[in-house]
This record gives C-alpha cells, structure tokens and sequence, in this order.
C-alpha cells in the first residue's frame, strides 16, 4: 500500500512551473516561425530550391503541431 501526500504549495508551485515552461516554448516556437518555414534556396538550381521547399514544409509541419499542441 502506497500513501502520496501533496502539499498544496509545492502542487501551486510545481504548476507555475510548467506554466512557464509552456510560456517558453510557445515563445521560441513563435520567434523560429520566419527561419523554419521561409528556407531560401542555397544556390540558383532546381536541387537546392527543392531541398528549400522540402525544409520548408517540415518547418510549416512543425509550427502547424505545435499550434496544435498549445490548443491542447
């Protein structure tokens, strides 16, 4: 038998906490959106324009489940 006893101010505090880990990511994720989804071409060439669309779509995967996942 196992007993779990939680004080209501480590509980708040441990809240606090998470809260403001969510707060940063949702911030470093908003200051990544021009730098992942706007990726230029590295060189003039059909390859390097489809790498660019090929990071960019991840980019623009990325911030599409991440805006879901602040909805959660």
């Amino acid at each position: 038998m196992s007993f779990v006893i939680a004080a209501p101010e480590f509980v708040s505090a441990a809240a606090s906490d998470v809260a403001g880990i969510g707060e940063a990511v949702r911030a470093a994720t908003a200051s990544a959106l021009p730098s992942t989804t706007g990726i230029p071409a590295a060189a003039g060439d059909e390859v390097s324009a489809a790498v660019s669309r090929v990071f960019g779509a991840f980019g623009q995967q990325f911030q599409s489940l991440s805006a879901q996942s602040a909805a959660l």
